[in-house]
């Protein structure tokens, strides 16, 4: 190799190494970024509206004030009924059906919120059932008023004591508050 190779070669290296250093060395902006900018806060909080608002004209909003948007509010009631005999009478007699209120205490309910119901103390399931709604709300004092009905055309007695369990009948009341 001749002495001129070797000077160009060497001014060349030291071009390069000049070069690439500097642009190693060299201060990055915005990080890991693409395009070198650093973004901004991507979501802003709106109390008013218990929701965010990205950055731009577009608008998500979670849970909120408005009914749509509320939380399920969800309840289970157990006690133990009856605590005597109840017949209740055949299809089209005045005693078909029967009622008894279940309280308890818990936020989020409103009147006419559906309960679902699930009983051990018929002696029957054919043509029996029972429905149960959010009858009276004070403050967190809620009251749900299940209705019995048979529509057997012979008598349904609601026992004092479970045939599947031996123990004291069960009714519980599960109410629900969806917000819509």
């Amino acid at each position: 190799m001749s002495k001129a190779t070797q000077i160009i070669l060497s001014v060349a290296a030291v071009v390069l190494v000049g070069v690439f250093g500097y642009q190693s060395l060299a201060t990055k902006l915005g990080g890991d970024f693409a395009g070198g900018v650093t973004p901004t806060q991507l979501f802003t909080p709106n109390v008013s509206t218990g929701g965010i608002t990205p950055v731009g004209n577009l608008s998500i909003g979670f849970g909120g004030t408005a009914a749509a948007n509320q939380i399920t509010a969800l309840y289970t009631a157990t006690t133990a009924y009856p605590s005597a005999i109840v017949n209740l009478g055949s299809i089209l007699s005045s005693t078909s059906t029967t009622s008894t209120v279940v309280s308890f205490t818990a936020s989020g309910f409103s009147v006419g919120d559906a309960c679902n119901v699930a009983y051990n103390g018929a002696s029957t399931t054919g043509a029996f059932g029972a429905d149960s709604f959010v009858t009276a709300v004070s403050g967190n004092n809620i009251s749900a008023t299940v209705t019995f009905w048979n529509g057997l055309s012979s008598v349904v007695p609601l026992n004092v004591t479970s045939t599947a369990t031996g123990v004291s009948s069960t009714l519980k009341t599960t109410c629900f508050h969806t917000g819509v």
